[in-house]
């Protein structure tokens, strides 16, 4: 990838991980209390764009760290940030899979959900800016 190129998704990555962090803590200022979040519908969009780019630049990340002569924490940094990616991929695509059917909110799945998505959103959150922080300074 070009520096310009890696500068671009290093800054969609900041900017949708900003996104993220701001309307989970702004939404219970201006929900209005209904079981429709518009917001989080059009950021989710810009979300799943965003975890496959933290995903491909996390496998970038441990590919680089392999051959590189680097210090021990950063070969575990780059494993562990690489783990995280992956596991934000499967959690976030389900959760992404499960709001396509509204009738599979029901019960005890809306509960969990009040826990489940912002442990999603944070994930989110912090891979994408180490993924974002990573890109922005590699050369």
């Amino acid at each position: 990838m070009t520096d310009n190129l890696k500068r671009l998704v290093a800054l969609f990555l900041a900017l949708t991980a900003l996104t993220v962090f701001f309307n989970l803590i702004l939404t219970p200022a201006y929900h209005d209390g209904s079981s429709d979040y518009p917001v989080w519908e059009i950021i989710n969009y810009f979300m799943a764009v965003g975890v496959i780019l933290a995903l491909a630049a996390s496998f970038l990340r441990r590919r680089a760290a392999d051959g590189a002569d680097i210090s021990t924490a950063e070969k575990v940094w780059s494993n562990l940030f690489c783990y995280a990616a992956i596991a934000l991929a499967m959690l976030f695509f389900w959760q992404y899979l499960w709001l396509q059917y509204p009738d599979s909110e029901t019960g005890d799945a809306v509960t969990s959900h009040i826990i489940y998505f912002p442990l999603v959103d944070v994930l989110y959150t912090l891979v994408t800016l180490d993924a974002a922080r990573w890109l922005w300074r590699k050369k």
